[in-house]
This record gives structure tokens, C-alpha cells and sequence, in this order.
């Protein structure tokens, strides 16, 4: 049921558009609106929906399953681009990174097969979330805007069919793994 609203969300969001022409700025600036607008925001998730309302035209819908990444720090440029603009500390703004890594990372593998090979590179890859889980907390990020984060990650990242199909897959692999919850120390932000 989890994997079916999920997929529903992703898809509901990749098909979205807005008629903003703004331009993404590549840097934050404290001068303008936009970051007013940002800083006004409860939560981070919140400050997510604001720059997808005015900049989801600027996501990636290439054909790449993993898109453009110039500085090969494994996060699509778009994406980073948003994560950027968040106004937030820059402890918060790593773990989110890494938040954003770990979803980007599933799509350079083939999950074609049900081989028992995939099956043991999806849970171990799976196992990676833990660190992600126990870096935002260590951050300070409430456990609810975590999740919701999380949520705009995986929606902004599957963002076209190709994409989609590839995160089912993995997903797919998933079932039956477990985990255990990690404490919130340093040593598991990136």
C-alpha cells in the first residue's frame, strides 16, 4: 500500500507544471524575495513546496535515468540547485545532501532481475538509509519535516517514467529487509 501511494505521488508531481518563467538563481541571496519567502517557511519541506511551485520547470525530464550531476558529487544538478536555495544551516543542508545522494544512488544499477545478487545490493543499499536517518537527526531535523523531506526527495528524484520504473524496481528487491535504527551521532553524516 506504502509502495502504491508513493508511486502515486511521484507520478502525480512529475506530471505537474507551472507557468513561472523565473529563472533558478544558482546561489542563494540574502536580498531577495525569494529568500524572505524561504525563511518564512515552518518547516523545510515547506520551503521545498515553495521552490517546486516556482521552479519545477527547471527539474531535469531528460531521457538520463540519472541526469546531469557537473560536479560528480552524486545529486542531479537541479535538485541541488533547490537544496541550495534552502535556508537552512549548513549542517541540515549536508544531511539533506546526503538524503538526496542516497535517493540518486539506486538509479545507476540495473534492478532488471530478481537475482539474489540485486536483491543483496538493494538491501545493503537500503541499509545506507539508516546513516541518512541518523545524520538528519543528529542535524537537528524534526522527525516529521525528515519524512516529509524525504518525501519531496523521492518525488523530485523519480520525477519521469524511466526514473520511476527504475525506483520500483529497487524497491521492489527491498521486500523482507529490516532495519535497525541508528543513533544520532556525527560519524553518520557524509
Amino acid at each position: 500500500m506504502k509502495l502504491v501511494i508513493t508511486s502515486l505521488f511521484i507520478l502525480t508531481l512529475s506530471g505537474c507544471k507551472t507557468s513561472s518563467s523565473e529563472p533558478i538563481p544558482s546561489t542563494p541571496t540574502d536580498t531577495s524575495e525569494l529568500t524572505q519567502t524561504l525563511k518564512q517557511q515552518p518547516t523545510i519541506d515547506g520551503q521545498f513546496q515553495v521552490l517546486y511551485d516556482r521552479f519545477d520547470h527547471t527539474l531535469d525530464r531528460s531521457e538520463s535515468l540519472t541526469g546531469p550531476d557537473e560536479n560528480n558529487d552524486g545529486i542531479r544538478d537541479d535538485i541541488e540547485n533547490l537544496i541550495n536555495l534552502l535556508q537552512v544551516t549548513e549542517p541540515v543542508r549536508n544531511a539533506i545532501k546526503q538524503n538526496a545522494r542516497y535517493f540518486q544512488k539506486n538509479l545507476y544499477h540495473d534492478w532488471g532481475d530478481d537475482s539474489d545478487e540485486n536483491v543483496v545490493k538493494a538491501w545493503r543499499m537500503g541499509d545506507e538509509y539508516e546513516k541518512v536517518l541518523a545524520c538528519k537527526n543528529y542535524a537537528g531535523i524534526s522527525a516529521r519535516d525528515s519524512g516529509n523531506i524525504a518525501k519531496t526527495l523521492t518525488a523530485l528524484t523519480y520525477n519521469t517514467k524511466a526514473r520511476t520504473m527504475t525506483y520500483l524496481s529497487y524497491n521492489r528487491l527491498q521486500d523482507g529487509a529490516f532495519c535497525v535504527a541508528l543513533q544520532a551521532e556525527a560519524q553518520y553524516c557524509e
